[in-house]
């Protein structure tokens, strides 16, 4: 674990780092509710501060901030390791979309979702799409449509992931065991209401890109 002392201040500390190199995560914009400080103006006791874990994709810091109420002390934030954060993409084959059936750990549960993952360092949102596509369907994607940006949890985390959707000619089979994937469906907008209705739904991801499509009419 990094960052562990009260108070981080060395130049070389993993925290003061992220400061310099990506000023615009740890801005103040006026009436900001929590004001991130200077390490050394937040109250030693009630750290630690800085960096508390990284690995290739994610970096959880905990902010020396002065809360509403005017104490300080520390808050936890989650960030990505790659600036662009990461995509997810809706396919469309006609008028259905492509689910599939991922595993996932955080959970310990199978979740019907459409492909996404983290970008890369250096990589951009739309070549993160399509990487994850060929991935995780094994088909090239025929154009990618911006649909917007979702944040699922701005309570911890400040990773914005684009939505993209592209169309696709047809599914081919494809090995996904190291991916956890189990299924592959295709569904139309009636069949994914009942999905949501009936709780088989759960991923923001989906939920948010299948929004979008709704309202431009990709998804009748």
């Amino acid at each position: 674990m990094a960052g562990t002392s009260a108070v981080p201040t060395s130049d070389d500390d993993p925290y003061e780092r992220l400061r310099r190199e990506r000023p615009a995560l740890f801005a103040n914009p006026p009436g900001a509710g929590y004001e991130i400080l200077p390490a050394a103006d937040a109250a030693p006791e009630r750290g630690p501060y800085g960096v508390q874990y990284q690995d290739s994709f994610v970096t959880l810091v905990r902010d020396p901030v002065r809360f509403p109420n005017g104490g300080t002390g520390g808050y936890i934030r989650l960030l990505e390791r790659a600036e662009n954060g990461g995509a997810a993409v809706l396919p469309l084959i006609g008028e259905r979309a492509v689910l599939i059936r991922h595993f996932r750990h955080a959970t310990r549960d199978w979740h019907w979702e459409i492909p996404r993952g983290f970008s890369d360092p250096g990589e951009m949102p739309e070549q993160t799409a399509h990487r994850e596509l060929v991935e995780e369907l094994g088909v090239e994607p025929q154009g990618l449509r911006r649909l917007g940006v979702i944040h699922v949890d701005t309570g911890i985390s400040a990773m914005g992931t684009t939505l993209y959707a592209t169309t696709l000619a047809g599914l081919a089979p494809h090995d996904t065991r190291d991916e956890a994937i189990t299924e592959r469906g295709r569904f139309t907008a009636g069949e994914i209401d009942a999905m949501l209705a009936d709780g088989e739904l759960t991923d923001s991801f989906t939920m948010a890109a299948v929004l979008h499509a709704r309202r431009l009419g990709l998804l009748p």
